[in-house]
């Protein structure tokens, strides 16, 4: 759904007056979105560390893309894309962040996740022997993947839902002793389409779910939303049609989801990415608008061919799934005419402000 707007794509980051620096291409439409990110900012403040998209940063103005619409597969124009950062080889290393001797619980990542994800508590103190170091969710503990100083990594095992709370020791550890977070963590039953488990720390995206119109026909403006009421994530966007009923953080319907992170690209070539959603979805990359594929309706494919050079991109993909329509959202690649698949998780890149992020939500729960 093509919409003539204003030039301006304004930086992802809160505060930052910069624009990408990405080469829009020669599409006649690239560019034509007025107030793609507004300059207020979410529930949660500050900045990322140096990601082109920022978790803690403005809502997106939800605005049409490059594709065509249609129940049919359509190819626009070839567009080509210059990063703003290098590509990354191997994992990322996690960010550096200040130590503190004493034991406290900064906050939670994410906040609503499925009965199999990883989930990641933030804070300071903790012992680096998982042995000693517990995590609870509503008073049942969860298994313990990983520890550093900073950082704990669970398995959410159970439904449950209540403050993560995080004692040290290797015997019984009382509730009087353990440390609590603010805000409210949600673990689901994995039986909707967005309802997955997070199987990966370190790679997949973010998710920002929202309240949206039950009579929404077309991506709603994320700005008129409000705040969000869940941090999902997800380890790719390999949800077919159909396959599971709709539902993500305890919502079956009428939701909008913006996803964000990177995706990093290590061979320069011609990539056709490929869009299908149900209802309708918008995908930028490095806050240039790639593929539209909006409007309600049962799930269609959208694709697009992009040259495109080794770099690690910002991205956002703003989704919505409205009432009683069939839900689904994938998104596919196939490099220089190669077989077409789903994009990995090792190929996508979390923003590097989660901890900031969780400890304003938490703060604000």
């Amino acid at each position: 759904m093509i919409r003539s707007h204003s030039l301006l794509l304004a930086c992802l980051s809160l505060g930052l007056g910069c624009a990408s620096s990405s080469k829009g291409s020669d599409n006649p439409d690239a560019g034509q979105y007025d107030g793609y990110y507004s300059e207020n900012g979410d529930t949660a403040g500050g900045t990322d560390q140096g990601n082109t998209t920022s978790p803690t940063g403005p809502r997106p103005k939800a605005r049409a893309s490059t594709g065509t619409r249609g129940g049919a597969k359509a190819k626009g124009k070839s567009i080509a894309l210059v990063p703003t950062k290098p590509p990354v080889s191997g994992d990322k290393p996690q960010v550096t962040r200040p130590t503190r001797p004493e034991f406290a619980v900064d906050g939670v990542f994410p906040t609503s996740a499925a009965v199999g994800s990883l989930i990641e508590v933030y804070g300071s103190g903790f012992p680096e022997d998982a042995k000693a170091v517990k995590v609870f969710v509503g008073g049942k503990a969860l298994e313990i993947v990983e520890v550093t100083p900073d950082r704990v990594v669970a398995k959410v095992g159970a439904v449950s839902s209540g403050v993560v709370e995080v004692g040290k020791g290797t015997g019984r550890i009382g509730r009087g002793t353990r440390i609590k977070t603010q805000g409210t963590f949600t673990a689901t039953a994995a039986d909707g389409a967005f309802n997955q488990p997070r199987t990966v720390v370190g790679h997949g995206l973010l998710g920002k779910v929202y309240e949206a119109p039950a009579d929404a026909a077309e991506v709603p403006n994320f700005n008129d939303l409000g705040n969000p009421v869940a941090l999902v994530a997800v380890d790719d966007l390999d949800i077919p049609a159909g396959a599971a009923p709709a539902g993500v953080a305890g919502r079956s319907q009428s939701f909008g989801i913006h996803f964000q992170g990177s995706l990093n690209i290590v061979e320069a070539g011609e990539y056709e990415l490929c869009l299908t959603a149900g209802d309708g979805a918008l995908l930028f990359l490095d806050q240039t608008p790639v593929i539209d594929n909006d409007g309600a309706g049962a799930a269609r494919e959208v694709c697009e061919t992009l040259f495109i050079e080794p770099g690690e991109y910002g991205l956002d993909l703003l989704y919505y799934q409205g009432a009683d329509t069939e839900a689904g959202l994938s998104l596919t690649w196939a490099k220089d005419g190669g077989a077409k698949e789903p994009i990995p998780a090792t190929a996508f890149f979390p923003p590097e402000g989660l901890y900031d992020l969780a400890v304003a939500v938490d703060q604000a729960g």
